[in-house]
């Protein structure tokens, strides 16, 4: 899908399009439909799908193309990661934000393990050698996709504790159920699992 020749200066002219309508639209907490429509409304925007059009080989390729790089990488990009960073007009909070305001200011990331899909990093209290934890952040929707990775580190018996960080938004917050789900996942798998409240 990232395979095409699209030249980098109609690419970054697109996804800075994109990201503004992104960000005015909340593109975070839209549902599924919404989303749709919108993508369909790319597609013939022609800022957005007329720029694209002849380097992706025909109208069928737009969408995808939209939905698997740029959109993919949105919020991630917000955080200020990856290559679509730079786009990006209205930036949320970054990982070290989130791991100072969730676990305090004497816990610090370890250089070197930064790792996407799910984000995540391994942290450890400031001047101890030995107390580290795995850090994962992601919306509620991703919530398995935030827990696997310590499913397959416990499975293999490894390494450090595991707390999975849910994004708690100001717009629409976390119901009961949601963070009681949270309460049973931690019993069960071990983990644990903090908030951070977003606007």
């Amino acid at each position: 899908m990232s395979d095409y020749n699209i030249p980098p200066d109609v690419e970054a002219a697109v996804v800075t399009q994109l990201y503004a309508q992104a960000a005015e639209l909340d593109w975070t907490h839209l549902n599924s439909t919404d989303r749709t429509r919108w993508y369909q409304s790319w597609t013939k925007d022609p800022e957005i799908g007329g720029r694209l059009i002849g380097f992706v080989g025909g109208t069928e390729n737009i969408r995808p193309w939209l939905k698997d790089c740029p959109m993919k990488e949105y919020e991630r990009a917000r955080r200020g990661e990856g290559k679509y960073s730079a786009f990006i007009t209205r930036h949320a909070a970054t990982l070290e934000e989130v791991v100072a305001k969730t676990m305090g200011a004497d816990w610090e990331i370890v250089e070197g393990t930064r790792a996407v899909k799910p984000l995540r990093v391994r942290i450890r209290r400031t001047g101890s050698e030995d107390e580290e934890r795995h850090f994962v952040l992601g919306e509620e929707p991703q919530l398995k996709h935030l827990l696997w990775p310590a499913v397959i580190d416990r499975s293999r018996s490894e390494s450090y504790p595991w707390v999975v960080c849910v994004v708690d938004p100001f717009a629409s917050p976390l119901t009961v159920e949601q963070k009681s789900l949270h309460r049973r996942l931690e019993n069960f798998l071990g983990v644990r699992v903090v908030y951070f409240s977003e606007i």
